[in-house]
């Protein structure tokens, strides 16, 4: 199978979804809640939340290209 651009686009961002979820396992799991880590709390789950519609932008994308319905 050929490699697509729009796969490659995918695997970034799966990638970097798991970091951020990986982070924010760690934030939850910290005894001492601070303002600043209610903070990255927010922004990680807004974040996890964008890169997730981003997947599923690339993966539309994706079988759109497969169809053939994407102009070249």
């Amino acid at each position: 199978m050929k490699t697509t651009i729009c796969m490659i686009y995918k695997e970034v961002i799966v990638k970097r979804l798991e970091r951020k979820k990986n982070e924010l396992a760690s934030l939850e799991t910290s005894g001492v809640v601070t303002p600043e880590d209610k903070r990255k709390y927010v922004e990680l789950k807004a974040r996890i939340d964008e890169l997730e519609t981003c997947i599923d932008i690339a993966e539309t994308m994706f079988n759109n290209i497969e169809r053939g319905d994407c102009e070249k």
